[in-house]
């Protein structure tokens, strides 16, 4: 600031000031002796700081005190003499002192003035003290008004933040009563947009998850009130005094085969419910998928001569990193299905081989296999291929989805190519570390 008025305002403030000093010499040399002091004083009181000082060495001061007075007399001599005295223009620059606001009579310009015959010498100053005073109060009302005006915009600003907050917290209060239709009126570009799309796509998945659980318990409330009903039926029936020998075998067979549909049904429950829960897989051990197989397949021979069928492999897959008993299940689920599934005198291939990084098991069945609707649901929590859900196929509509997290948990993948009446084959991809 200094530097600017030394550079730019300087030699203006200067002749601006020697302009107004001229001008009060006019005025005053107008006067008589007895109106000088009175007038001085006007001048003085209208924002000046004044010195004057005659021919005969007497000064007098008006307007603003001087914080410093000194002026040598040989410069107030020449100013009476009749020079212009321009100790504004002139005044020293110093580094950390603001020419304009120093207070002092060096730092004045001065005429020379006649008053009744008197040769005098007045100097001039702007009052800074006095006109700062005035401006004071505009300065405090500026103030003030930036102050309202900044208190404004805060409050515009919060309310621009808070509002979609305000908005969400109401969505958020719909949510919990399971109401997921008021709209998310938020389009911003910034983290509040961010946060907006992020909720948008939360809730839809909450919604989603909502549904899925409301499908889960239908269904679950299904399959045990079903076999639970059939249960209590025979029973009754059971009780009947003429029944034959071959009608009480048959309804104790019934009997039986819902209980054991109940007790598969709990246990593959219980089975996802534990799978939903691992996030990561502990017990990982080195196996043999071959044996694996083998095992399998000895477990279910029973099953494939009850329904004279047979069974070819090819097993060439390499030892894997995995979790024994789970991959078990995986396999007893997918041969269950493929026997499940295939018609009396049908074939199951299953082959095993290494890929790359990974290994592939592959069975394939030569069952009813099934459309595109149909396979898009396969993996679905109490899906069949029945529809109808007529009992004469075993099941709980459970042991795919098994399957399908299991593998996930294995980082693996599944590929199913099917086709009605054209059978199924299931490939899955496992990393072999």
């Amino acid at each position: 600031m200094n530097t600017y008025y030394h550079q730019f305002v300087k030699e203006d403030n200067d002749a601006k000031n020697v302009a107004i000093a001229t001008e009060m010499a006019t005025y005053l040399e107008g006067l008589d002796s007895s109106q000088l002091s009175p007038a001085l004083d006007m001048l003085g009181a209208s924002g000046y700081q004044l010195y004057i000082e005659d021919e005969k060495g007497i000064g007098l001061f008006y307007g603003g005190a001087y914080r410093e007075k000194i002026l040598s007399e040989d410069l107030i001599s020449t100013v009476i003499a009749g020079d212009v005295y321009h100790g504004m223009l002139n005044f020293p620059r110093k580094t950390f002192v603001t020419g304009f606001f120093a207070n002092e009579l060096r730092n004045s310009v001065g005429v020379p003035l006649t008053v009744d015959g008197i040769e005098h010498a007045l100097f001039i100053r702007p009052n800074i003290d006095m006109l700062f005073g005035e401006l004071r109060l505009l300065f405090g009302g500026l103030a003030i008004g930036l102050m309202l005006l900044s208190i404004l915009g805060m409050i515009l600003v919060a309310k621009k933040l808070i509002d979609p907050i305000t908005h969400l917290t109401n969505v958020t209060k719909k949510m919990a009563i399971e109401s997921f239709d008021e709209p998310i009126n938020i389009h911003r570009k910034d983290e509040i947009g961010q946060l907006a799309e992020s909720f948008q796509l939360m809730r839809g998945q909450l919604k989603e998850l909502l549904k899925k659980r409301k499908e889960f318990v239908n269904n679950v409330s299904h399959d045990i009130q079903s076999p639970l009903h059939n249960i209590q039926s025979y029973l009754t029936l059971l009780d009947q005094p003429d029944l034959s020998k071959k009608q009480q075998t048959a309804y104790r067979n019934i009997v039986h085969l819902e209980t054991t549909r109940l007790s598969q049904l709990t246990k593959q429950l219980l089975s996802l419910t534990t799978l939903d829960e691992v996030t990561k897989l502990q017990d990982l051990e080195p196996l043999s998928i071959n044996t694996q197989w083998l095992e399998t397949i000895k477990r279910f021979r029973w099953k494939l001569e009850e329904k004279e069928m047979g069974l070819s492999h090819s097993l060439k897959a390499d030892n894997i990193m995995g979790n024994a008993p789970l991959l078990q299940t995986v396999w007893e689920n997918l041969l269950s299905n493929a026997i499940k599934y295939s018609e009396k005198n049908g074939n199951i291939y299953i082959e095993t081989y290494n890929d790359d990084n990974q290994i592939t098991i592959s069975i394939h069945d030569e069952g009813i296999g099934m459309s595109e609707e149909q396979l898009n649901q396969a993996f679905d929590r109490f899906y069949r291929v029945d529809k109808a859900r007529s009992r004469k196929t075993e099941g709980t509509g459970l042991g795919l989805a098994i399957v399908k997290n299991i593998i996930h948990l294995h980082k693996g993948s599944i590929t199913v190519k099917t086709g009605l009446q054209e059978g199924t084959t299931i490939s899955i991809h496992l990393p072999k570390e």
